[in-house]
């Protein structure tokens, strides 16, 4: 009987619930269980009424990206009350995923589970002048909203070492981008990026070939980018190197990605080879009409 042959296997859904109390017990949090409560209840509420959009993800790695954040916050301010750091964890690294309908829908859940609790953006003196003053010198007007975008993306940059930046053509994911690196540049972080559309040459182009007869190994674009990319930098120099794959993202090319996306940080060649992703100094920026195409390995 083939049933002889294969062993029993149980897959349960992780409890989200102990999950985040652990996890904020371990990151300093007294009152984790009720905290974790609210957290988990935020993020079911969150899935349930919010719009359905390929991008969004309440599962449990964006739980445990906003619970690793919320320690750093806890760290750097120890002073604040413990609603109030989460409270803002979860605002800042939810808010800028959302599309414009969804946001006064997540600020209300996140009025009713964190009552009476206010608190306001945090403000970066410099950076946001030198963006404000990177958008006046390309020739653009001056929208709040698009400043705020790129404050979001630079906040997102932080914390993650992939992000995706996505909108229809013409909604300005290219002057956010731009504007970030000239800003950031304009105050002593010299930023370069890459810019490449995978979709224009195919895979062995994109990755390298190896041949299956002779062994010999001929480089890819992307690969021979990525290796240079992450080379160390000098030491006592600061620079930033931005990776922006400018295309749409589809399971062909996308997946070979997931080992860089996830904590592995790693990028695996068909030689054999292995290039580790050097965060913070590199990341990697997806410039993308929509995650249609995208499987939930690569969302999350």
């Amino acid at each position: 009987n083939l049933k002889a042959l294969f062993r029993p296997v149980v897959m349960v859904t992780p409890d989200l619930a102990m999950i985040c109390e652990n996890m904020l017990m371990s990151e300093g949090f007294g009152q984790a269980k009720m905290l974790a409560k609210k957290m988990t209840v935020l993020y079911a509420l969150a899935e349930a009424q919010l719009s359905k959009q390929y991008h969004y993800d309440f599962k449990l790695r964006a739980l445990k990206s906003v619970l690793v954040m919320a320690g750093s916050l806890k760290r750097a301010s120890p002073e604040l009350d413990e609603s109030t750091i989460l409270m803002r964890a979860l605002r800042d690294m939810n808010m800028p995923k959302f599309v414009y309908a969804d946001v006064p829908l997540f600020r209300g859940l996140i009025g009713d589970l964190f009552p009476g609790l206010d608190c306001p953006r945090v403000r970066y003196p410099d950076f946001n002048d030198a963006v404000e003053a990177a958008l006046v010198d390309a020739g653009y007007q001056q929208l709040e909203i698009q400043v705020d975008k790129v404050i979001q993306l630079y906040e997102t940059l932080m914390t993650r070492h992939t992000t995706m930046v996505v909108g229809p053509t013409g909604g300005g994911k290219t002057v956010a981008l731009d504007t970030l690196a000239r800003a950031q540049s304009s105050l002593g972080l010299p930023t370069k990026l890459f810019v490449l559309n995978p979709k224009s040459i195919n895979i062995d182009e994109l990755y390298g070939v190896l041949d299956p007869a002779t062994r010999d190994w001929t480089d890819g674009l992307l690969s021979n980018i990525f290796r240079d990319m992450n080379k160390p930098v000098a030491e006592g120099r600061e620079e930033r190197r931005y990776i922006v794959y400018d295309g749409d993202v589809d399971a062909l090319w996308v997946e070979n990605m997931n080992s860089v996306m996830d904590d592995n940080k790693l990028l695996t060649l068909p030689n054999g080879e292995r290039i580790r992703l050097n965060f913070p100094t590199c990341s990697m920026l997806f410039e993308v009409f929509d995650l249609q195409y995208a499987s939930p390995a690569t969302v999350s």
